[in-house]
């Protein structure tokens, strides 16, 4: 029996920047990192599962591509085996292909689990992943749109690449949040971005050093060793992938609360009339 008048506990603190019901908060670049790293470390093993199912089998993948099938001649048990390259050619075509739908599906997974995990609500991977084909083409063509300018921009001295990167930078959030579609997608991007550039040039810089220096020193770990080197490049691309997604939607969701006043209760609503 509790004694009489004492005080109870504190109730539990809310969940990274969920925000409540109220208008979620604009973010400087650190804030953005140090939320995008206090949201993973609250949901690192649902996100991790949800990267990793993609991730091991495409590391896998690459490794193949890379130390064998490309090889004239490989050693099995001692034994050295010639190798068609025209079959090699196939083979890297098939895998290629498996690699780049799965790497689309995986981002809109992430980019929706992402956006659960900042306002505070569990994350589902197998609803994530039931979004992520449910949206599949939709982010194909966006990427794809998205890719077609930014190379566009590159052919123009770069510059113009680097600008065009920047403004499409979060158009997958958009998709995936709002359910806006290919050049809509694209041009609330650039809205939101406008006004903004080097506030999400800097942060993603920065995310990138971050993710490059930590994949980079994992991955080296496997060395030339196959086997290692796919371990410890899946372990790297594991650990990273959530983060960098956490930065693209915490900087999307900060871009539109500096424009929208964004509340964590309307955010939850957008994300639960995609689903």
């Amino acid at each position: 029996m509790s004694d009489f008048g004492s005080t109870p506990p504190p109730p539990p603190p809310p969940p990274p920047s969920a925000g409540g019901g109220g208008p979620l908060p604009s973010r400087q670049l650190g804030d953005i990192l140090s939320t995008a790293f206090d949201v993973y470390k609250a949901n690192a093993a649902k996100l991790i599962v949800i990267v990793a199912i993609v991730v091991v089998p495409l590391a896998l993948i690459g490794s193949l591509v890379q130390n064998v099938v490309f090889e004239e001649k490989f050693t099995i048990e001692g034994q050295t085996i010639d190798r068609n390259f025209f079959a090699g050619i196939v083979a890297a075509t098939i895998t290629g292909v498996l690699a780049f739908v799965m790497a689309f599906v995986l981002q809109a997974a992430v980019v929706r689990a992402g956006a659960q995990a900042v306002i505070g609500d569990p994350v589902d991977a197998e609803a994530s992943y039931r979004y992520g084909f449910k949206r599949l083409g939709s982010v194909i063509l966006i990427a794809l749109l998205a890719g077609l300018i930014i190379f566009v921009g590159f052919l123009l001295l770069v510059i113009p690449g680097i600008i065009f990167a920047v403004f499409l930078s979060v158009a997958i959030p958009a998709l995936v949040i709002e359910n806006r579609r290919g050049t809509d997608a694209l041009s609330r991007s650039w809205n939101l971005v406008k006004g903004s550039f080097w506030h999400v040039l800097g942060t993603f810089i920065v995310a990138a050093i971050i993710t490059g220096l930590i994949g980079g020193l994992i991955g080296a770990i496997g060395g030339r060793n196959f086997f290692l080197s796919w371990v410890f490049t899946a372990i790297g691309q594991t650990i990273t992938t959530p983060f960098t997604a956490l930065v693209t939607v915490v900087l999307y969701l900060d871009l539109r609360a500096r424009q929208e006043s964004l509340s964590a209760e309307t955010l939850r609503a957008e994300i639960a009339s995609g689903a």
